[in-house]
């Protein structure tokens, strides 16, 4: 793996139980998932070698540096787990305050998000890989060795264990991207999995009505804006099963409906006049043969019609839906939808939706919700888990936020009638 050892599974030696429920996950599944988790983090990182300049990546405007996230993934595990955050009153403002100082000097300035803002990070100069891979290794060591003393499986008592895999199988995520954005392969070839196609799905009818939305359950993990769950009443609405594909992406490419301004909303034409973009990220036209390719992973591959179209903006998914006679499903409709299980199909890609993020009603915010309350109001509320996630973060209840501008992630879209 480049340089990077698979983790042992230090305190747990009973075998890899399965554990049908991700999110209810005791401590010996938990321990377990925290391993797996972070090998898989590793196996996305191996592809950056094992010298500094391996990890001294070109700047991407839209991802964070390499080893920048292995050090926040480790920080924000041991800030949750390990360092016994206390909140205190500082004029009228309850304030999170670590009791013990971190395992490695200056990892507070380096990796709290709160302090160090994305241009930053590119910016900062870091410890030696060495020494930021040893620290993510002493904070995992130090979690499994914390699960094990736990006196119960209760769920407050297990909270911050679970959001610290939570988080870092999304932020595994986020390195995927990043190989992507640079061109390069992953040293595991099979971490990209096979190249996805839909069926043809058609549409999916649903009558509306009353529908919770959330979570209301009264145990398990949940993010804090997945609550508090709400009743709301849901029009009757029309879905694709599954979502919009390369094919159909093309026929609005090659009806010129980049060059269309009616398609695309104010933002979406400002942000076009930056990109001079006149297809979805990635792709481009073959030197000879003049046909379309897509970049995978720094291999041109011919354009798979059958494959959703991915790394779009929300700009280009409304102006594609405007050119289609079509809409964005808001975020109920997509939960509506996929909570029902009648036969959408979602999993391979994240999907955007018609819904600016925001809290649910009754939403009450804690100190240690930053970085959650700073995407309110600014970012897009998005569905759905792509092929780079593990099986763990696939919940139909799970909310992700994303830039409008951002098409870097795995992230496609569906449609709905208008």
């Amino acid at each position: 793996m480049s340089g990077f050892s698979m983790l042992p599974d230090l305190h747990f030696t009973g075998g890899n139980a399965q554990w049908p429920d991700a999110r209810r996950l005791p401590r010996e599944g938990l321990a377990q998932a925290l391993v797996e988790s972070r090998n898989r983090t590793l196996a996305w990182l191996g592809a950056f070698g094992q010298t500094r300049k391996g990890w001294d990546v070109p700047r991407q405007y839209d991802c964070n540096p390499p080893l920048w996230t292995l050090g926040h993934i480790a920080w924000h595990a041991e800030w949750w787990c390990l360092r016994g955050v206390r909140h205190l009153e500082q004029g009228g403002i309850r304030l999170p305050v670590a009791s013990e100082p971190s395992l490695l000097d200056g990892a507070d300035e380096w990796f709290d998000p709160e302090r160090i803002g994305p241009d930053e990070r590119w910016e900062i100069a870091l410890p030696d890989i060495t020494r930021v891979k040893q620290y993510a290794t002493q904070v995992l060591d130090g979690l499994l060795r914390r699960i094990a003393l736990l006196p119960d499986d209760e769920d407050t008592t297990l909270y911050p264990f679970r959001r610290a895999l939570h988080h870092e199988d999304v932020q595994g995520e986020t390195v995927a991207a990043l190989l992507q954005a640079l061109g390069l392969a992953p040293a595991d070839p099979a971490a990209v999995g096979p190249a996805a196609t839909l069926s043809a799905g058609g549409t999916l009818h649903f009558p509306g009505g009353n529908f919770t939305q959330g979570w209301a359950e009264a145990d398990g993990f949940a993010w804090p804006d997945e609550r508090p769950a709400q009743k709301i009443y849901v029009p009757a609405f029309e879905m694709d099963a599954a979502l919009v594909t390369n094919a159909q992406f093309l026929d609005f490419v090659e009806d010129r409906g980049y060059e269309h301004p009616s398609y695309w909303s104010a933002a979406g034409r400002q942000w076009l006049m930056t990109q001079e973009r006149s297809a979805p990220r990635y792709w481009s036209r073959h030197a000879v043969s003049r046909s379309w390719v897509a970049s995978r992973f720094g291999t041109e591959r011919t354009l798979n019609p059958d494959e959703p179209v991915r790394h779009v903006s929300l700009f280009e998914a409304q102006a594609w839906c405007v050119w289609a006679g079509r809409r964005l499903p808001y975020e109920v409709e997509w939960e509506l939808a996929a909570t029902q299980n009648r036969g959408l199909q979602w999993g391979t890609l994240r999907e955007w939706t018609a819904t600016p993020y925001e809290p649910y009603l009754g939403f009450v915010a804690e100190p240690t919700d930053g970085e959650i309350i700073g995407r309110f109001g600014t970012h897009q509320a998005v569905r759905g888990v792509s092929f780079a996630s593990p099986a763990r973060l696939r919940h139909v209840r799970a909310r992700t936020a994303l830039l409008p501008e951002d098409d870097v992630s795995f992230v496609g879209f569906r449609s709905c009638a208008v």
